[in-house]
């Protein structure tokens, strides 16, 4: 059965939200990256994504996940991780590539925002 790219996002966002995501801002920081990707752009986001105490990471790292699904392919199959993908993106993607992994970014974080919440017992400070 063909799943169409909304079920293939939604499923990838759902698979992230059984992930715990750790870190000062843990699943509050999914709300943070759309509007930072926007502003700043997708390789920015990855290259703050190296600090692992924000969240970041965790979230950068799904965003990879999901750009190297066998039904995304918008990277190699081996970028899933911000470290693979940062380098891919930075040394191999053309601009219409990084333009089409961006758009794809957001489209899969409209759904990781709706599944993805913070914990009611995690530490805010």
């Amino acid at each position: 059965m063909k799943k169409n790219l909304d079920q293939i996002r939604a499923i990838n966002a759902f698979d992230t939200a059984r992930q715990r995501i750790s870190g000062k801002e843990g699943g509050e920081v999914i709300k943070k990256v759309p509007p930072l990707i926007l502003n700043h752009g997708l390789l920015a986001v990855g290259a703050y994504a190296f600090d692992e105490k924000t969240g970041f990471k965790a979230v950068v790292d799904a965003i990879a996940r999901h750009l190297s699904h066998p039904a995304i392919a918008l990277v190699p199959a081996e970028c899933t991780t911000t470290d693979t993908l940062m380098r891919y993106l930075n040394e191999k993607a053309d601009s219409d590539q990084l333009r089409c992994c961006t758009t794809e970014a957001l489209a899969w974080l409209e759904y990781a925002r709706r599944y993805i919440k913070r914990d009611k017992g995690e530490d805010r400070s």
